[in-house]
């Protein structure tokens, strides 16, 4: 696809620099901004939602497919080159807010959305919680984060990397799909890690209620909380489970847990049956 001038030019022309407090590095790859508008157009989306288009290189690739494109841009300054794009598509709408306050259920019960961006590392996964959690969910989410991120969210039980956030992703996306790895030169400025772009294909509720997903949440921080004791021992030390060493035994036997493992050993599936039979036990919702 064609482009007029470089992300670099196109700085240079409204006389700005990237702000570090915003932790904007601009994408400058063309190469892999197609490949990752690609890997969300390939779910068929209706529409899609852009996280922090900055300069406008994910935009004007994905505007250009005539679909309606919805960009959340938290710093104004970049009004000068959207507003440019806004002229050339009429199919692009930028709204300047800060995305974590942002309400993308009102976006995505229009229709099939897709998500699509480049994450600020420092709001990666606040954000990425956001997004996994937004009812109805996106057809898809396909962002570039930090690699150790990445590394987080594809971590396989009994890794360190192995985590909440890898349960969080698990439980609303399955496996996460790696679309492409970027150097820091894929960047300006060019940050001091390597990154990847992932594909998510989030799920909606799965857990049937608010309830149990809190339940769940509970017991995965609980057990990460103290991630090299044994798991019984980890449950009755989080307070807020209120489990004492019987009743934590008993919760973890009932669903074939064996009391002496890790928290960082247990499946998204093992994490959902504890949870449901500590409540079984407790008797507490």
């Amino acid at each position: 696809m064609e482009q007029s001038e470089s992300p670099l030019q196109t700085l240079r022309r409204f006389g700005m620099r990237p702000r570090k407090g915003l932790g904007q590095h601009f994408l400058i790859d063309q190469g892999a901004a197609e490949g990752i508008v690609n890997a969300a157009l390939e779910m068929d989306p209706e529409g899609v939602i852009e996280i922090g288009p900055g300069l406008g290189v994910l935009t004007r690739h994905l505007a250009a497919w005539d679909l309606p494109v919805i960009a959340i841009e938290k710093d104004e300054a970049m009004a000068g080159p959207l507003g440019e794009l806004q002229e050339e598509y009429p199919n692009l709408q930028v709204r300047y807010q800060d995305v974590l306050q942002a309400d993308l259920g009102e976006i995505t019960q229009t229709g099939r959305y897709a998500v699509i961006g480049n994450l600020p590392y420092q709001i990666t996964s606040p954000l990425l919680e956001q997004l996994l959690t937004t009812t109805p969910p996106p057809v898809a989410i396909v962002v570039t984060m930090q690699r150790e991120v990445g590394e987080r969210l594809a971590a396989q039980p009994g890794t360190k990397a192995y985590g909440a956030l890898s349960l969080l992703a698990r439980l609303y996306a399955g496996q996460a799909e790696i679309v492409r790895e970027m150097p820091p030169g894929a960047f300006h400025p060019a940050p001091k890690v390597h990154s990847v772009a992932l594909r998510l294909i989030p799920v909606e509720n799965p857990l049937g209620s608010e309830e149990r997903r809190k339940r769940f949440f509970t017991v995965v921080r609980a057990a990460f909380r103290l991630r090299r004791k044994q798991l019984r021992n980890a449950l009755i030390k989080a307070g807020e489970l209120e489990l004492e060493h019987g009743t934590a035994t008993k919760a973890l036997l009932s669903c074939g847990i064996e009391p002496t493992r890790r928290g960082e050993t247990l499946t998204v599936e093992e994490f959902i049956a504890l949870a449901d039979a500590i409540e079984q036990v407790t008797g507490r919702a």
